[in-house]
């Protein structure tokens, strides 16, 4: 090559590097962090989150030899580029300087799992459990690689994987069939079929029983799925079934990750049904856990105003209140299957001191106008929650309040108005019978006059 020809060249390339200085950055080490234990029935599970770049080779490992992975969440972040050593805004622009056809190619790459959200920070976000699972869900370590282990991989840009994942103890997590499991507030538990990630049996059903208290939901969690996939045709010949009071909630075959099922009640059952003997794929491993709270009795008094999983809202009637508060509304939260106060504290609603004032003037008016003082003898209702006699010691409530109230109620007015009444008739009914006799006892002054003139000797014939 001519000495003019090399120094064009390296000219060249030290313009390029000028220009583009990020693209041959030094990657940043990958991010490792440990989030958190959870103490389990059967040992401590410990959560642990990880960034890498694409390109590279991740290896997932846990420290204790008898525990197994199951991931939690899995992004490949296309907009998240500086672990791998782009400056995030040079990376965009180079992509948008292609064109629209270049952008519009790359969006159908993305098209079935890509999560389109308005977030500039979620933008260009895809799940890629799925690809994970296959290399390390229930293995106690493996190694992934984005560009080969996730289909079409190849032809994306470098950026940024995130995986969140859990090292479960072996002991913690039930492999048997045909079993009954208590789900229980705050805890829940895992399953996995038999023979995970191997294979799993079949040519007979495989079932478990999810049961919680009354008022509660229960919610199973697939963090990973992986059975025999759909015929030709559609049809499954291995499913997993998930059923509620004859009722179907979930039916899938093949490969899933993080399908989630609700209950509407309190009990479920799930079965794996299989046609072969023995079938090389994973099978499943999940979670099950409680959702809501407990039943709770509504306090006397008051009714519900809003009631969801998470909380429940009472309301007193008008004129009456908690006496603990001195509030009409009481709200309680639930938080890991419990309310955040105990049910059996909770008060009935009484009436305030504005209802008893207002009954106490109501008396008053009516003692009134009957003439007759009642509160003169010594009974007084005084402010606050109940109605205490002055001279004595009895304690009246706001209901022996609205009974007395009524008593005189039927005192004063209705049994002078029904006397009246009475009276008015009683009178009407003599008048009556007076008038009656008096016109029986008097004959009329015609009749009078002729018999006069038919008696009389004066008077002659003619």
């Amino acid at each position: 090559m001519a000495p003019g020809a090399t120094t064009l060249t390296s000219l060249l390339l030290l313009v390029t590097i000028a220009r583009c200085p990020s693209v041959f950055a030094s990657p940043q080490p990958p991010s490792i962090k440990v989030l958190r234990g959870v103490r389990l029935p059967g040992g401590y599970m410990e959560v642990v989150q990880e960034e890498h770049c694409s390109y590279g080779v991740v290896r997932l490992t846990c420290r204790s030899l008898k525990a197994f992975i199951f991931v939690l969440e899995a992004e490949y972040r296309s907009n998240a580029t500086r672990i791998c050593g782009y400056e995030p805004r040079r990376f965009i622009e180079k992509k948008t300087s292609k064109g629209r056809a270049a952008v519009t190619l790359k969006s159908m790459e993305l098209r079935g799992n890509y999560i389109d959200e308005p977030d500039e920070e979620r933008l260009g976000t895809v799940d890629i459990r799925q690809s994970v699972n296959r290399r390390c869900s229930g293995q106690k370590h493996c190694r992934y690689s984005f560009i080969t282990d996730h289909p079409r991989a190849t032809y994306w840009d470098p950026a940024t994987l995130r995986l969140k994942y859990a090292c479960i103890p072996e002991t913690a997590v039930r492999k048997y069939c045909n079993e009954e499991l208590k789900v229980v507030p705050g805890e829940g538990g895992f399953i996995n079929s038999p023979g995970y990630p191997l294979y799993y049996l079949g040519e007979n059903t495989c079932g478990w029983t999810f049961r919680s208290a009354p008022g509660q939901r229960i919610v199973l969690t697939f963090h990973d799925l992986d059975i025999r996939g759909p015929e030709v045709d559609g049809s499954c010949v291995d499913v997993v079934r998930v059923r509620e009071r004859g009722r179907t909630l979930f039916e899938y075959c093949g490969a899933a990750a993080g399908a989630t099922v609700v209950s509407n009640s309190n009990v479920i059952t799930l079965d794996l049904i299989a046609s072969k003997r023995l079938y090389t794929a994973r099978g499943f491993f999940l979670q099950y856990q409680v959702l809501g709270c407990p039943n709770v009795s509504t306090p006397n008094g008051s009714y519900v105003l809003n009631g969801t999983l998470t909380s429940r809202t009472f309301l007193c009637k008008l004129g009456t209140v908690f006496p603990d508060s001195r509030e009409r509304i009481r709200i309680l939260e639930c938080k890991n299957g419990k309310w955040n106060e105990s049910i059996i504290s909770i008060p009935n609603c009484k009436a305030t001191s504005a209802v008893i004032l207002k009954t106490e003037h109501e008396h008053h008016q009516l003692s009134t106008l009957s003439g007759d003082n009642v509160l003169d003898t010594g009974v007084r209702i005084v402010r606050g929650e109940d109605a205490v006699a002055a001279n004595t010691t009895v304690v009246m409530d706001s209901a022996q309040s609205s009974m007395i109230k009524q008593t005189d109620y039927v005192v004063d007015i209705v049994l002078p108005t029904v006397l009246m009444a009475l009276l008015f008739v009683g009178n009407a009914i003599i008048v009556y019978i007076i008038f009656q006799y008096r016109k029986r006892k008097v004959p009329p002054i015609e009749q009078g006059e002729e018999m006069a003139l038919q008696n009389s000797p004066e008077v002659p014939e003619v």
